[in-house]
């Protein structure tokens, strides 16, 4: 019986982690979106966001879209992140959901904290490629279904 449980507990274990190929390929994807969200690059930004974000907001019109995806760069203030945690790692049938927490700084120095923020990357294809979401989005119905959500926030 203690032979099962520690067979159980070693398979649950290896389940939430990800193969070093996995690892590779969303850390680069989470530099370069953070790269793109803290330099202002919107177009870098928009194109790492999940494309069911992005259809939401295209078809909510032009100016909710922009009002979403405006970015502020260095030259004009605004908000950064850095120091990016795994919290959760969810998989099921090739999906792969990790579960990040960002300090968020309202000036570039990363001198004070101001906030917490959630993303979520996601990847449909056994992290060959990666995309993002904001939790707020990740947990918009209408955006993801439940069924879509691995992650329970």
């Amino acid at each position: 019986m203690r032979w099962c449980y520690f067979c159980f507990v070693l398979l649950l274990a290896g389940s939430c982690t990800l193969s070093s190929g996995q690892e590779a390929t969303l850390h680069k994807a989470v530099t370069s979106y953070v790269d793109a969200h803290n330099n202002g690059a919107v177009m870098a930004y928009v194109g790492y966001t999940h494309p069911n974000i992005v259809g939401f907001y295209e078809d909510q019109g032009d100016s909710i879209f922009r009002q979403k995806f405006e970015l502020f760069s260095p030259e004009n203030g605004g908000d950064y992140i850095q120091e990016g945690n795994v919290k959760e790692i969810e998989k099921r049938n090739g999906q792969i959901h990790v579960r990040y927490l960002f300090d968020s700084y309202t000036e570039m120095d990363y001198e004070e904290t101001v906030d917490k923020i959630g993303v979520i990357a996601l990847s449909l294809d056994d992290g060959v490629t990666w995309f993002f979401a904001e939790e707020e989005d990740y947990k918009n119905e209408k955006i993801f279904s439940k069924d879509e959500q691995l992650i329970a926030l």
